[in-house]
């Protein structure tokens, strides 16, 4: 083929080189998972300050006392981030306001009534908008930033957060009533509720977390709320004759204690990934737009789109002891598997999503083609290589999740003797670390110990 040496001065070549070094340009952006590296890497080796400071470049602020007044689409998933670290650095009330912040800016993602395939849109490319959280994304929002207000002793602002984890976990549970959705919300729920009198209260939210499972460090509580209320969820109802079977004597009788909560890990996150086209195509099914037999003509056969990816774990397990003797710990909630299957089941509309972007890709290399043929055959198809290959670097999947949240959480429950208690919080798995926490815990009240460690 003979190439014409000035083809690159006509109208049309002008026009095709400068679509490409516009889409070429674009393809610069970094993703979201890619911005927040540095600030996890700080968290991966426990310098939880240093990932604050390069949290606070993100949000553009200069230090850690500022809430930015526009949060932008993604300065709220990054004030879950921070807040997060703020909390393993037992800066509670920084961390209750950076999340509460958050919690007033954040949408909610449906996916209990998506039947367009919008989700796939909101979760695939269109990283320009708000951020719209999962829901336990959502509802750990509301779990986290109860801790912080116990680890305070704040009973009431902790019920606040209680009765807005109740609402999102209620409308999901209308759709979705087997799953135990981030079931140490409804466990400190109950254990805010009690603290405050309201037992009937207390009983529901702890039906809630028995979804999940048994939880063997709720019983004495069980046992001992049953003579005070007449409530009874079918599984508080099914422990507590089980209990009350084993020669358990109840006993209403307020008790002083301490309630010790772990978290440790963190949950999987969004990475940008590929996959063959064919593949893509068998797993989107209904949710691809378009016309596919363009799709034929490109010469680049993957899809784009943001994959899970497991987040480096130190720590996976935790046992507490109470002024030296061992405590019961339940693991109550393991929320990476619980964003894993929110994430598997809208993976088809994702990936649907990606597909009927690629068809758009393909239409606009095969106008690139169409454009350079007025010059030559030559141009033409260098033009539809180069702008597909263009767009498909540019073609950035959404890869934002909250990426510091505990992957999992444990919960551990000791009736104590009024008075001052040494509490000694060990956590394993990879490697060990163990932390000692001297309370006071006062007459028939509390004390809450709280070590999220996001690694």
């Amino acid at each position: 083929m003979r190439v014409n040496p000035t083809v690159g001065e006509s109208p049309a070549a002008r026009r095709v080189l400068a679509s490409i070094a516009i889409a070429l340009l674009s393809s610069a952006c970094a993703t979201y998972s890619d911005k927040t590296l540095a600030a996890r890497q700080a968290a991966d080796v426990g310098d939880y300050a240093a990932g604050v400071g390069l949290l606070n470049d993100f949000l553009g602020v200069s230090g850690s006392d500022e809430v930015p007044e526009d949060l932008g689409s993604d300065g709220a998933l990054a004030l879950l981030e921070r807040g997060t670290l703020f909390q393993a650095q037992a800066l509670y009330s920084e961390s209750a306001r950076d999340l509460g912040a958050a919690d007033e800016a954040l949408e909610f993602l449906d996916i209990s009534t998506d039947v367009t395939g919008d989700v796939g849109q909101f979760t695939y490319s269109d990283s320009a908008k708000i951020y719209r959280a999962t829901p336990t994304e959502k509802l750990s929002l509301n779990g986290i930033n109860l801790l912080n207000y116990l680890a305070q002793g704040d009973l009431r602002g902790a019920a606040v957060e209680a009765r807005r984890f109740t609402v999102m976990r209620n409308y999901l549970m209308d759709y979705d009533s087997d799953h135990a959705y981030c079931a140490f919300g409804s466990y400190l729920a109950g254990f805010v509720f009690e603290k405050l009198g309201e037992p009937d209260r207390a009983l529901r939210y702890y039906d809630e977390a028995l979804v999940g499972g048994q939880l063997e460090g709720l019983d004495p509580t069980l046992v001992r709320l049953a003579p005070v209320t007449s409530h009874r969820g079918t599984r508080v109802k099914q422990r507590i004759t089980e209990l009350e079977e084993d020669g358990a004597v109840a006993t209403s009788k307020p008790v002083s204690e301490i309630l010790t909560v772990v978290g440790v890990g963190r949950v999987p996150f969004k990475v940008p990934a590929r996959i063959p086209i064919g593949r893509a195509v068998g797993i989107a099914g209904i949710w691809v737009t378009g016309d596919l037999e363009v799709l034929k003509y490109g010469a680049l056969k993957v899809v784009s789109y943001p994959e899970l990816a497991p987040s480096p774990t130190l720590f996976d397990g935790a046992s507490v002891r109470v002024d030296g003797r061992p405590a019961r710990v339940d693991l109550v909630s393991r929320l990476g598997n619980e964003i894993r299957r929110e994430y598997e089941a809208i993976k088809p509309r994702i990936l649907g999503a990606a597909i009927s972007r690629m068809i758009v890709r393909a239409a606009a290399a095969e106008g690139a083609r169409a454009a350079g043929r007025e010059d030559s055959e030559w141009l033409g198809t260098l033009a539809a290589l180069l702008t597909e290959g263009a767009l498909l670097a540019a073609d950035k999947p959404d890869t934002r999740s909250w990426t510091m949240l505990p992957d999992r959480v444990f919960v551990s429950r000791t009736v104590v003797a009024p008075g001052t208690h040494t509490v000694d919080v060990r956590i394993d798995g990879g490697s060990r670390l163990q932390r000692r926490f001297e309370v006071d815990v006062p007459e028939n009240g509390f004390a809450a110990v709280v070590w999220t460690v996001p690694r």
